[in-house]
């Protein structure tokens, strides 16, 4: 996955999730995510068959404006907004600008490392 200044990725993967219609199809979409979802593609290799039902039914009540539960949240939220996705939507919120430029600017900064291919904030 490339982020260039641009990129304004958030959309596309919102849009790739509400498509899985399965667990395998939700693994192979957070694998191709990985960068900058690993948080969520970790969630997903952790969830078994029975989990899938269960995440489906929360996924698709958030998408409605109706709030999951607080358990269906602890458990999957890293699926439905990765963390890097979500500080990096903030700062280019805040400072309304492209995502990609926030992205790359708090990389430069060395708020976000990439290391095997996988973005994680740096506290």
């Amino acid at each position: 996955m490339n982020v260039n200044y641009l990129s304004e990725p958030v959309a596309d993967y919102h849009k790739e999730l509400d498509a899985c219609n399965s667990l395998f199809d939700l693994r192979v979409f957070v694998d191709k995510w990985k960068l900058l979802a690993n948080d969520a593609f970790e969630v997903a290799q952790s969830m078994t068959t029975e989990d899938w039902p269960i995440f489906r039914k929360g996924l698709k009540s958030e998408r409605r404006g109706r709030y999951a539960g607080d358990k269906w949240t602890e458990r999957y939220a890293a699926i439905l907004l990765p963390e890097i996705m979500f500080k990096v939507s903030m700062t280019a919120n805040q400072f309304h600008c492209p995502w990609g430029f926030a992205y790359i600017r708090h990389r430069e900064v060395g708020h976000i490392i990439e290391e095997y291919n996988i973005a994680s904030w740096r506290n």
